[in-house]
């Protein structure tokens, strides 16, 4: 029986780091190599992160075993990473894993697994992992506490004067209006109060006038956010965003199953495979049995119906598919039925 392989996000996320997970292996746990042959030419992946016609073998020298007591598990690194990801949207690779004592071996697809990173994308992260070597360089700025600049300011000091003349002013004003401003005061005071309350009768007017109308404002805020989950799964948003950041978007704007196959069929029928096959992969790995059924159809002979995105079967990526609904759906009947044809 076919092993089932998957290639998971750590947790935390290290960009070019992911764990690789074996289920249904019968052989040993140490001394394992594994090799990775991806179906578009036939080529086996290298150790540079390079591809090549002739096999090459990863050597694992001792498996853990998961905490459920189902799988194996190694972690890889962005040799094994990084080409999967850059792979294109058609790219399919089957795994090997063998012992090294040329003993027991089997085969099985693997697929990256839902928020895996390359290592080229370590700036997003690096806060989280490195901070501490991030830090460092900041350290020799700090010595630049350009504190030389303070000789120049004995020289603004010269404002000392004004102080001086500033204090001689006043009491010299206090000495030219004791007598006459009295009379001239209560005056200004009337005005002074009359505008006081004019001003204050304008405030009531402005408040009762505001207090009334309100509501307008919320139905705007609330309106914004709707538009812009909107238009995050659109046509037009795919013909003009970048590949992966139309698909982030998407996921994030999280539409129901049926209108997420909506936008699947857009994007087959617009040449998007890529997209097609990131909404794909994504949701099934999730968990969204309509969406992994979906997929698994279209590599599977029986549904299969050819396209550019998919031209053709594949029996055990088909497989792959229907053994995941299988994991969260364990009497799935259909699926349980074409997993076990798929493998004769």
């Amino acid at each position: 029986m076919p092993i089932r392989v998957d290639l998971l996000a750590l947790e935390p996320n290290v960009p070019g780091r992911a764990c690789l997970t074996v289920k249904k292996w019968q052989g040993g746990e140490e001394q394992l190599e594994f090799s990775i042959q991806r179906n578009q030419d036939g080529f086996y992946l290298q150790d540079q992160q390079a591809w090549s016609n002739n096999p090459f073998w990863f050597k694992v020298s001792r498996f853990t075993v998961a905490a459920s007591g189902e799988a194996l598990e190694a972690q890889v690194g962005p040799e094994v990473v990084n080409p999967l990801l850059e792979g294109s949207a058609n790219s399919q690779f089957q795994i090997e894993l063998r012992e090294q004592s040329l003993g027991h071996a089997d085969k099985g697809v693997v697929r990256p697994g839902v928020g895996l990173l390359p290592s080229t994308a370590g700036g997003q992260t690096r806060s989280t992992y490195g901070g501490a070597d991030l830090t460092a360089p900041a350290a020799p700025a700090a010595p630049a506490p350009e504190i030389p600049e303070i000789p120049d300011l004995p020289e603004l000091t010269l404002p000392t004067t004004e102080p001086e003349i500033e204090l001689e002013s006043v009491p010299n004003e206090r000495e030219y209006t004791p007598a006459p401003p009295p009379v001239k005061k209560s005056n200004k005071g009337l005005l002074g109060l009359a505008l006081v309350l004019v001003l204050l009768l304008a405030a009531a007017a402005g408040f009762w006038f505001y207090k009334r109308t309100p509501a307008p404002a919320p139905t705007v805020a609330a309106a914004a956010p709707a538009g812009a989950d909107a238009q995050a799964c659109t046509l037009e948003s795919m013909n003009s965003l970048p590949e992966l950041t139309f698909v982030q978007t998407c996921i994030k704007a999280a539409p129901d199953s049926a209108k997420l196959l909506e936008i699947i069929n857009e994007a087959k029928a617009g040449k998007h495979c890529g997209v097609a096959q990131r909404l794909y992969a994504n949701r099934a790995q999730a968990g969204d049995a309509l969406i992994a059924n979906a997929y698994a159809r279209e590599y599977d002979p029986k549904y299969l119906k050819a396209s550019e995105c998919f031209p053709v079967a594949d029996n055990a990526t088909a497989a792959y598919w229907y053994e995941t609904i299988l994991t969260q759906d364990p009497n799935n009947a259909e699926a349980k039925q074409r997993f076990e044809e798929l493998q004769k």
